[in-house]
């Protein structure tokens, strides 16, 4: 089933990366079939990236997220799922050309640190872990997504503000349009970000971790929730908009890349045996 797995997602990688080049040249463009082409193929990549998930978890006896391989497949999968559900809510059919790249780099990276499954350690097998780690995994799709919308928002705005926007520039979608998709990405990103460090605080006292509230990993993840807490209380009762909640959105996201490649392989104290 390994075997399987690997070619499914080698599939998926080559039609997500199909999907890359069909939106560049939408882009130049701006032809409205190649944009439905594009979201049709990315839409096979993810069940061929489910398959090659499904596969591998058969093949591990688990669901796949431990090590470096498995965990960055699953974050690419959750970031392209949360990309076609956001898209149906807010029509904003330009980002997958700003996703895709962030999906192409993850898998590449994944490829590089492939590792054939491997039975969980004691301290991963539990109904709360697996829970953790899943509803964490769409939590970080969601942000991702918000943070990505964040970057673009302020380069465009820093065009705008240099009035040199024309041209392919021009094609960037419209402020309002970023500001809503960070909005939105955080609203669903949040509360899967609550119930997954919710279900660590649970796991960390049912198996009595010692000091797990000043692990570094702990305290840079509630640093992060407090930050999405504050640009969606700006957003709905103070009435933040513009580049205010797009710094808030780009901070969060720098926040959980440092979580990911630094806090968890090389900082805390006991998440380092998920890679």
């Amino acid at each position: 089933m390994e075997h399987a797995s690997v070619i499914f997602l080698w599939i998926a990688y080559l039609l997500y990366a199909g999907t890359f080049a069909v939106f560049v040249v939408q882009f130049l463009t701006k032809s409205p079939t190649l944009t439905r082409v594009g979201l049709v193929v990315a839409a096979v990549g993810l069940v061929f990236q489910t398959l090659a998930i499904i596969f591998r978890g058969f093949s591990a006896g688990h669901v796949p997220f431990v090590g470096a391989y498995e965990s960055l497949v699953m974050v690419a999968w959750s970031i392209v799922l949360v990309w076609h559900v956001l898209e149906s809510f807010t029509r904003m059919r330009a980002v997958g050309l700003y996703v895709l790249p962030v999906v192409l780099i993850l898998l590449t990276v994944a490829w590089v640190e492939y590792k054939p499954p491997v039975q969980l350690v004691p301290a991963l097998r539990s109904d709360i872990v697996i829970l953790h780690v899943i509803v964490l995994l769409i939590a970080i799709g969601c942000l991702y997504v918000a943070g990505g919308a964040g970057i673009i928002y302020l380069i465009e705005e820093a065009l705008l503000r240099r009035r040199m926007a024309g041209g392919v520039l021009g094609r960037l979608p419209s402020l309002g349009s970023l500001e809503k998709l960070i909005y939105h990405a955080t609203l669903l990103g949040l509360p899967f970000l609550t119930a997954g460090m919710l279900a660590g605080i649970i796991r960390a006292e049912t198996f009595n971790v010692p000091h797990w509230w000043v692990d570094p990993m702990v305290l840079l993840a509630l640093f992060a929730w407090a930050l999405y807490a504050v640009l969606l209380w700006g957003r709905m009762r103070a009435d933040w908009v513009g580049s205010r909640i797009a710094w808030l959105a780009l901070t969060g996201l720098v926040v959980l890349l440092v979580i990911r490649f630094a806090a968890v392989p090389y900082l805390s104290g006991f998440h380092t045996y998920g890679g």
